[in-house]
């Protein structure tokens, strides 16, 4: 059994996995990480399902998985728009572990951390991640450290640098300082939001370069089998590290002065990646989705014609504004004959999330979806899964879905009530999901620009609580939020999903997912969210425009 504790510092390592932290600690690049660990319980904390960042963030400060909080992906398909949106903080349909702390009294900190944009309104200091459209933006709750920040912390940012696999010796160097210094600036934040909220309870801190700096450079941290073995390109990479547990070091030196406890924990793992899924191309190939002919091609045109007026109309009212590709309907970017498809995925990168093309369900979408009966959309359903459960890869004959939940049928939830995907299909491992469909009609293609890719498996470790040092956790995403809860010594809302994993489990209990039920009592779940929130047509350009930097979005 842990003791309680007053304050609680957690670092949160977008991406972090110890198939690369335990090689970097024995090659000498993380010496603070080692001294941490030496006094620390840890071990493998697994991720949600899709294990995607704004999801993954989602649960780890809310205790539920996105059947209950509502967060699937960085963006979510609006069917009454017929369009991909970005999600937000209003759309969280569950309290957040800030919320609850600051019901409470509690002051709190949290930097960075995505799926907080808008910024929430509690105790002490929020500041928005990778969701906010822009640094102003992400410090608009928080006006004493945005004043203060160009001059105590000058390093802190929303700046990404890793847009693609690095192409010269030169252009890794280059990108590896400055995402060393991003680091160094998370940091300096961490220490000014102490300076100005001196009574945190909890202050949190997101790195969240760590993660495409791992998709993009992967192969040069050499740390499995596709690691390229270039002793100047390896340590190149390796500074990344060393600038991580540089900035690391500065806030276990705070929580050391201030006598706090130390969590850390990542979203997801990380492992090669061995090129991209085509879903939607396997959906057509099974028949489940259908190419047009000739006056469906002209149909779409006319969609995309349409598109592209008004995107030229808001240019002529506002020179400045973005004119992205992608702020297209769902319509006009995916080439399907709509009146006889019957489910499509508009959603990549870590998981197919597919939706039946009911006209019950997309009516909004000006497509004529083929009207159906409860019946024929199980049978829609059940096709999909079908289709992808029996894909297998052209070459090693292994299964590209091997994992496919329905989340009817898991969650007991109506999914078209929800908004919610209808089937969620996990790639194998080494894969990333591609949706666009192109010219090729391979299932599988390479990706030189995305040598790493997601894992369950991320990391968790915890000191200053009164845990054995070398104790060995096993835990669940979950699992964060009521930690954190129970070590303040607050109790843990029935609605939360996990358990603390500083306190033994009852005889039979399990750490993991319990079903959203739809309970009348309780609002959160009862109906679809309604958000008071919606960004602009130009906020919503630019976020976009970075997660396919990012290598999120096509």
């Amino acid at each position: 059994m842990a003791k309680t504790v007053d304050r609680l510092l957690v670092l949160g390592l977008d991406g972090a996995t110890w198939s690369v932290l335990d090689p970097m600690r024995q090659r000498g690049l993380m010496p603070h990480l080692d001294a941490f660990l030496a006094g620390a319980a840890a071990g493998t904390l697994r991720s949600t399902v899709p294990p995607v960042t704004t999801a993954a963030w989602t649960t780890m400060m809310t205790g539920c998985g996105p059947a209950r909080h509502g967060v699937f992906d960085h963006r979510y398909y609006d069917a009454a728009e017929g369009r991909m949106k970005v999600n937000h903080s209003g759309r969280i349909r569950v309290p957040t572990v800030w919320h609850l702390l600051a019901g409470t009294g509690r002051s709190i900190v949290c930097l960075n951390v995505p799926g907080l944009y808008p910024p929430l309104n509690v105790r002490g200091i929020v500041v928005s991640g990778m969701d906010a459209p822009h640094l102003e933006a992400a410090l608009a709750a928080a006006p004493e450290f945005a004043a203060r920040r160009e001059a105590e912390a000058p390093g802190y940012g929303l700046g990404y640098f890793w847009k693609r696999a690095p192409q010269t010796l030169e252009e890794l160097r280059t990108n590896a300082r400055l995402t060393a210094e991003s680091f160094l600036g998370r940091a300096q934040g961490g220490l000014l939001a102490d300076a100005i909220v001196t009574d945190w309870s909890v202050l949190m801190v997101q790195f969240q370069n760590l993660d495409p700096f791992q998709h993009r450079v992967w192969r040069y941290l050499n740390v499995d089998a596709t690691g390229i073995d270039h002793p100047e390109w390896n340590a190149a990479a390796g500074e990344v590290i060393r600038g991580l547990d540089e900035a690391i070091g500065r806030l276990f030196e705070l929580a050391q002065r201030r006598g706090a406890a130390v969590m850390i924990v990542s979203d997801h793992g990380f492992g090669p990646c061995l090129g991209r899924i085509q879903v939607n191309r396997i959906l057509v190939d099974a028949g489940v989705a259908r190419l047009p002919g000739w006056a469906g091609r002209l149909s779409r045109r006319t969609v995309q014609m349409g598109d592209r007026l008004r995107l030229w109309g808001q240019k002529r009212d506002n020179p400045t504004a973005r004119s992205a590709s992608f702020d297209q309907s769902v319509a006009a970017q995916y080439r399907f004959d709509w009146k006889r498809t019957l489910a499509f995925a508009p959603h990549q990168d870590t998981a197919a999330m597919i939706y039946v093309n009911c006209a019950a369900r997309h009516g909004g979408v000006k497509t004529a979806a083929p009207r159906m009966s409860p019946r024929q959309i199980d049978e829609a359903r059940t096709a999909a899964a079908q289709a992808l459960a029996a894909a297998r890869h052209p070459e090693t004959a292994t299964p590209l879905f091997p994992q496919n939940t329905p989340t009817a049928e898991t969650y007991q939830l109506d999914p078209e009530r929800e908004g919610y995907p209808d089937l969620i299909a996990l790639p194998d491992e080494p894969y990333w999901v591609r949706t666009k469909l192109t010219s090729s009609r391979a299932w599988v293609e390479p990706d030189p620009n995305l040598p790493g890719t997601h894992r369950p498996e991320g990391i968790i470790a915890l000191a200053g609580a009164g845990l054995t040092p070398g104790r060995t956790l096993q835990a669940n995403l979950t699992d964060a939020t009521p930690t954190i809860l129970a070590l303040l010594g607050l109790p843990v809302p029935d609605h939360i999903e996990g358990r603390p994993i500083v306190e033994p489990a009852a005889p039979g209990e399990r750490n993991g997912f319990t079903p959203a039920r739809h309970d009348p009592a309780e609002g959160h779940l009862e109906r679809p969210h309604r958000q008071p929130f919606d960004y602009s047509r130009e906020e919503q350009a630019i976020i976009e425009h970075r997660l396919a930097e990012l290598g999120y979005l096509e």
